[in-house]
């Protein structure tokens, strides 16, 4: 129940702390390593460094003690000056050497204490004697007794820095084999204690990865599923109530929130496709409805201006009147598509003009120009002449004399470019604004249904596409038609 209770714990733990416990852990094992190898190897060291330093000492004593003989018989035979100097630099080195040897009987052993004690001893004993008889003439009386006895205890010093040596090496050999035997041991100590230290990080990195690596993988593994829109993997299993279990429940929210909003406008655009599909119908039905349909003003006025030309000129106009109102009835009823190429609409809207400028007696002139090939370019149909409708009606229906419309058409960035400019009372930026709002929202412009009809079929057969308007007052308005022409299309969608 406690362990139970310490994982429950330890899983509430918030990520960072975790990733701070595992760095601290994963550092403490460097170094407790570390130490544990600087400490015991520094140890080792310091040891068989003492060992040898033991070894130097006595030797240095042993050697100094023989120097100091040498030496002295040099000066006994000769008192010269430079044996002299020789000889109390040799006396301060014995002296020096023999004061340096360790004399801890707790440290250096019984053996080696005796020795030492004889040679420190036996060194005082021997300085009094060796000062006393260098203070001596060599006439004097007992100086051969004294100088004998100098050298015996001499011999003495020596042999007992000879056993000193002898025993210290002895001693330090057993030492320093045992630390040999150790030198020996430690690499496989120190690969043991390796080992130990990655086991411990392997299994610091084993919790690592179950808490962070593992779950993460997973997300990722899922979220490629996803990308290819698969959701019917299981949910992830939430281990942890840190940040990385919060991730994983947010992640399987996230699943099956986006499944059912893909779900959602999958529906959503079948109903938009169906939607569309039926504006689309409409539009159709519309434009049929608009095909039959004649202006009956346009129609009325048409006929009572036949009849009075009828009465006043001769046939020869009337005729031709009558031909152009028929060419416009037969091109209404007959065009069957969305799209049809230039030269037919400009050949019914010649009629149309003809018909208006004869209604208006040659108060409107009417130009037009053409920068594209007539028989290859396609725009939709019945375009041209609600352009023209709305010029002569809203434009120049007021305008008592030099009313003028200006057709122009031309190519610009794969698009054809359809503009129709008159120069009639124009708009205020209040009016051109409202009429674009209704335009935009295909409300009802109250400028016929003309402009609307056009802005939708546009819309609907070119994204791309597009009608602009620019207005000023008094000084007229002008519609353009933008029309991509970079695709082929059905001319009977």
């Amino acid at each position: 129940m406690a362990v139970a209770d310490r994982k429950k714990g330890w899983s509430r733990v918030s990520l960072r702390r975790k990733v701070m416990v595992w760095f601290l852990a994963i550092l403490s094992v460097l170094i407790v390593t570390l130490g544990t190898v600087i400490a015991i190897s520094q140890t080792t060291f310091d040891e068989t460094d003492l060992l040898l330093q033991d070894n130097v000492i006595c030797c240095d004593a042993q050697e100094a003690i023989e120097n100091e003989q040498k030496a002295f018989e040099s000066y006994i035979r000769e008192a010269s000056q430079e044996n002299m100097r020789n000889y109390q630099e040799a006396c301060a080195a014995s002296r020096r050497c023999v004061g340096a040897l360790p004399f801890d009987c707790g440290a250096i052993g019984e053996e080696r204490y005796a020795r030492t004690w004889n040679i420190v001893h036996g060194y005082e004993g021997y300085r009094e004697a060796r000062d006393r008889l260098i203070a001596m003439e060599p006439d004097a009386e007992g100086y051969v007794d004294e100088l004998y006895r100098v050298r015996q205890m001499q011999e003495y010093l020596s042999d007992y820095a000879l056993r000193l040596v002898q025993v210290t090496l002895e001693e330090n050999n057993h030492a320093y084999t045992a630390k040999v035997m150790l030198f020996e041991i430690l690499p496989w100590f120190f690969l043991l204690l390796l080992g130990a230290a990655v086991l411990v990080v392997v299994y610091i990195m084993r919790l690592l990865s179950v808490s962070v690596v593992r779950p993460t993988l997973l997300m990722a593994g899922e979220s490629r599923r996803i990308a290819e829109n698969d959701f019917s993997g299981p949910d992830l299993e939430v281990r942890s109530a840190d940040e990385m279990g919060e991730l994983t429940a947010a992640f399987n929210r996230m699943k099956h929130a986006t499944a059912e909003h893909i779900s959602t406008l999958e529906a959503l655009h079948r109903e938009e496709v169906s939607r569309l599909e039926t504006e689309k119908n409409l539009e159709r039905t519309r434009l049929e409805m608009l095909k039959s349909q004649v202006n009956p003003h346009f129609l009325f006025n048409t006929l009572n201006m036949i009849s009075c030309m009828a009465r006043l000129e001769e046939a020869e106009t009337t005729n031709r009147m009558i031909l152009a109102l028929g060419n416009l009835f037969r091109y209404n009823l007959r065009t069957k598509a969305q799209e049809v190429y230039l030269e037919q609409e400009l050949e019914a809207l010649e009629d149309y003009i003809y018909i208006q400028q004869m209604r208006f007696d040659g108060r409107v002139r009417y130009r037009r120009i053409i920068r594209v090939d007539e028989g290859k370019v396609r725009i939709p149909s019945f375009t041209l002449q609600p352009l023209a409708e709305n010029a002569f009606v809203h434009g120049l229906g007021y305008k008592e004399e030099k009313g003028s419309i200006t057709l122009r058409i031309w190519q610009e960035d794969g698009a054809v470019i359809v503009s129709m400019a008159d120069n009639g009372k124009g708009m205020t930026d209040r009016e051109l604004e409202e009429l674009r709002r209704k335009i935009s929202r295909s409300e009802q412009t109250g400028r016929g249904i003309g402009l609307g009809n056009i802005s939708r079929r546009i819309a609907m057969l070119y994204p791309e596409g597009g009608l602009r308007i620019y207005s000023r007052p008094g000084r007229g308005t002008v519609i353009q038609l933008v029309i991509p022409q970079e695709r082929e299309r059905d001319v009977n969608v």
